[in-house]
């Protein structure tokens, strides 16, 4: 299980101001089973979650029944950071444990409550928080960009483009989850990526797929 230390949250504070802070903001640890609900889209936020073992999914559901995946958090991610503040009285959306997953409940009121002794602990986790915030804006921004492709062999290409590395895109979700990742459904998803594949652009596999033709994914 990942330590705290090792966190985006916890970076450049040490075990002794770690311990300080676990006992002051009293944040507690909880395991949870796949498929059960860490938090209802109807219950009032009180908390930031830190994964220190497992996957999340915050998913939103439509009228229709269908599911929209928002986004997946994992190992030493937050989440549950978009209701900072703004008044919602509700999550809005539902966040569901993927797998087996450990997370330490954070309470918000302790990045808004500074003691008499300005902590430097205190000011660092801000400044992490911050950062964490920032980039997790621009991760929504980039997946409205996928979205606001017209057809779904842009969204696909244009998703691969955002995440490729070395010529390859690591698969962290299923073909179920990244169909509703892009806001489209499984069938569709892979014919797609079939069709791609037979065109040799691409090569997909369980746990990557790999660019064979660059150029012809700028669509």
């Amino acid at each position: 299980m990942l330590k705290l230390a090792q966190t985006e949250l916890f970076r450049d504070i040490d075990q002794d101001d770690i311990a300080k802070i676990m006992k002051c903001t009293r944040a507690v640890t909880k395991e949870y089973q796949p498929g059960q609900y860490i938090f209802r889209e109807e219950d009032i936020p009180e908390f930031l979650y830190l994964i220190l073992e497992g996957s999340v999914s915050m998913v939103k559901d439509f009228a229709s029944g269908r599911q929209d995946i928002l986004y997946l958090a994992s190992t030493g991610d937050v989440f549950g950071e978009d209701f900072l503040k703004t008044g919602q009285r509700g999550y809005w959306f539902d966040a569901v444990a993927e797998s087996k997953a450990v997370i330490l409940l954070f309470p918000w009121r302790f990045f808004f409550e500074f003691c008499s002794n300005a902590c430097g602990h205190h000011q660092q986790i801000n400044r992490n928080m911050l950062e964490i915030l920032s980039a997790k804006n621009f991760s929504m921004m980039k997946k409205l960009h996928i979205l606001s492709s017209v057809t779904l062999r842009e969204k696909i290409c244009v998703w691969l483009l955002e995440n490729m590395e070395n010529g390859s895109v690591k698969l962290t979700m299923n073909r179920e989850q990244l169909a509703a990742y892009l806001g489209v459904t499984r069938p569709s998803l892979s014919r797609e990526l079939m069709r791609m594949q037979k065109e040799q652009l691409i090569t997909v596999d369980k746990k990557q797929i790999r660019i064979l033709d660059l150029d012809k994914l700028y669509v």
